[in-house]
């Protein structure tokens, strides 16, 4: 099952109400740009950056129990199901600090992101085709210039990964300027 924006929130604020102590999540991935607005954007996944996040795993697992979201689900995932992901630095590396903006507080959870030209390098790393669309609109919502995403990709913990975020750059490039015509 597709989360969009509405539901996203909701799920927020249903796990921030049934929380009895305070959780930080740090999302990464899509979550940001669905839960700011992205509106052509469905996913049933929730990424949530470990490293930069703050909670505790036992209350988390049994609140998404309780509302039946999946929490961390290690095999495959039925696609009407929505789940929170936990990701920890391997396939995806992002710096060790990064700075972070608020999307918003629901309850006992709060719930952040990395900047989004940090979003938008890391997207560049893998660069499906979905990945180009998610950041050329982060480019025109935010009204980010390339050479912040350059910077943020000179962040990047691996150099094959800044080496990929670079090459792909100019994918954005591209899609970023048809759109604006």
């Amino acid at each position: 099952m597709p989360i969009d924006a509405s539901m996203i929130e909701a799920l927020f604020a249903e796990i921030g109400a049934a929380l009895k102590t305070s959780a930080t999540l740090c999302v990464i991935g899509s979550t940001p740009g669905i839960a700011t607005g992205q509106k052509e954007r469905q996913t049933p996944d929730i990424d949530v950056w470990f490293a930069s996040s703050d909670f505790d795993a036992a209350e988390l697992s049994r609140v998404c129990a309780q509302i039946g979201v999946l929490y961390d689900p290690k095999g495959e995932v039925a696609p009407d199901k929505i789940y929170i992901q936990i990701i920890r630095p391997g396939v995806v590396q992002l710096p060790k600090e990064f700075e972070t903006e608020t999307i918003g507080r629901y309850g006992n959870l709060t719930v952040l992101m990395p900047t989004p030209d940090l979003l938008a390098a890391a997207k560049l790393v893998r660069s499906s085709a979905t990945d180009v669309q998610d950041v050329v609109w982060w480019v025109n919502q935010r009204g980010i210039d390339l050479s912040d995403i350059e910077m943020a990709i000179k962040n990047l913990p691996r150099p094959s990964d800044r080496e990929a975020a670079t090459e792909n750059l100019i994918f954005v490039e591209l899609t970023a300027g048809r759109e604006r015509k």
